[in-house]
């Protein structure tokens, strides 16, 4: 319990620190990097599409750079807590292929942006908005066959005992769920997790080895049955929907400040490059400023999905030791400040969930 204390406490000490570093960074391309590139882009290349993924590559590589130690250093932490099992070679392989992956996506939606920004300059935000959802949707869908793979090993799970019991789980929330997987967890962390993803025909449960291996058949039903809630429940569709709207409005507002500075600072258009700051600005803190709102309508999902699992599981009691021995293996804070969940727990506390499992029960 001390030593999740200990290593909750340090991350709440490098929040901050994480912030200043990306703040700093931003201000400094702002006032050495930003205008030098790109006249030299400009000079150097006719297409605007080369310059906007030379600009925003740039730019991101450099956040990148400039975020990698840290990104060590939680590596070198999690280690030390006995949180994860990655030898640093493991580690950077993973890290890469994330930023590779990352790099695609990335550049893609810049392309798609600054195409809507220079075609669609008054509106815009509409379609990017359309193009947001059409792309969440797909990544969900695909996830699991072609991402998560990358990463992870998947298995189809089959146990003579156990399987019956999840398949009647199943049958009992009329899902359409493709099938249960077990991924070796164990090759990264000592955490246990289990998580239901994709859409359609590659919609999955999927259970670590490190829950499987370790914890009782009621026990790993129990957590099963919560996926299952948020299967019941659409979830997935749900959040989805819930994220485009949010979206929809941050980059409405991000049109109406980037219109502003066109006309205050006298930028080509939109699709300026110059205006780039105040876009990334905007989309930043407002990202900021709504995380405690999806963070609590993620709460509020894990708590109907919590709910599901208490009324069709095996019980209050298995889910109270499932959920007590999860937040143990996985070095959950027990008592995080108010301001934290708030701010960034899309869970609610394991001490609130693990109360109201025993209030069910009683």
């Amino acid at each position: 319990m001390q030593i999740a204390r200990d290593h909750a406490r340090e991350n709440r000490r490098l929040m901050p620190l994480e912030l200043a570093i990306s703040v700093i960074y931003f201000v400094v391309w702002v006032a050495w990097v930003h205008i030098p590139l790109i006249n030299w882009l400009e000079r150097t290349f006719a297409s605007t599409d080369l310059q906007v993924l030379c600009y925003v590559g740039l730019f991101g590589l450099g956040m990148t750079v400039i975020n990698l130690p840290m990104d060590a250093y939680h590596h070198s932490r999690s280690v030390h807590y006995g949180l994860s099992v990655q030898t640093w070679r493991g580690w950077a392989i993973d890290l890469c292929k994330g930023l590779l992956i990352g790099v695609v996506l990335g550049l893609v939606v810049i392309l798609v942006l600054y195409r809507l920004l220079a075609a669609y300059p008054d509106t815009w935000w509409l379609w990017m908005a359309g193009f947001y959802l059409l792309l969440t949707v797909l990544l969900a869908q695909l996830a699991p066959v072609l991402i998560m793979p990358l990463f992870l090993k998947f298995t189809p799970y089959e146990d003579e005992e156990l399987t019956p019991r999840l398949q009647t789980l199943a049958e009992q929330a009329g899902t359409q769920v493709r099938g249960v997987f077990r991924t070796d967890l164990s090759s990264k962390t000592t955490a246990a997790n289990a998580w239901l993803s994709g859409l359609g025909r590659t919609r999955r449960i999927v259970l670590g080895d490190t829950l499987l291996d370790h914890y009782s058949a009621d026990e790993i039903l129990s957590i099963f049955a919560h996926e299952m809630g948020h299967h019941v429940h659409r979830h997935l569709w749900r959040g989805i929907l819930v994220s485009t709207l949010v979206s929809l409005v941050g980059f409405w507002l991000a049109g109406r400040v980037v219109s502003w500075a066109v006309e205050a600072y006298g930028y080509a258009g939109p699709a300026d490059l110059r205006a780039f700051p105040w876009l990334i600005l905007v989309l930043a803190l407002f990202g900021i400023l709504t995380s405690p709102l999806l963070n609590a309508f993620s709460r509020s999902q894990e708590r109907a999905a919590d709910r599901y699992a208490l009324d069709h599981g095996p019980g209050a009691e298995p889910f109270v030791d499932a959920m007590t021995r999860l937040a143990n293996q996985n070095l959950a804070d027990p008592e995080p400040p108010r301001w934290q969940v708030l701010y960034s727990y899309s869970h609610p506390p394991i001490l609130e969930r693990i109360a109201t499992a025993q209030h069910a029960g009683e």
